[in-house]
């Protein structure tokens, strides 16, 4: 392995580690919706419950999986329930 792709690999897994208090750096608004996501809620319920609009929960849950460092609602939620590192 050379010195540059050794740099990469190391730097990859650097990025993939999980920051402490990543939970703590949602908003408020931003932890109930993942709180009614990990209930199995769909976007149109928790906007009816929230009294806010589809894209609102569209654009909280893009927030959510930027500051989580995820990609999809199952990763959101197993990293929420403290399953995914």
């Amino acid at each position: 392995m050379t010195s540059q792709i050794a740099r990469k690999t190391v730097g990859d897994f650097r990025q993939a580690q999980t920051p402490a208090g990543e939970a703590e750096s949602l908003t408020a608004r931003e932890q109930e919706v993942l709180e009614l996501l990990a209930k199995g809620c769909l976007y149109k319920e928790i906007a009816d419950t929230l009294q806010i609009s589809y894209r609102t929960i569209s654009t909280h849950t893009e927030h959510i999986y930027k500051k989580l460092h995820v990609h999809s609602r199952a990763q959101a939620v197993a990293k929420h329930c403290g399953l995914l590192t």
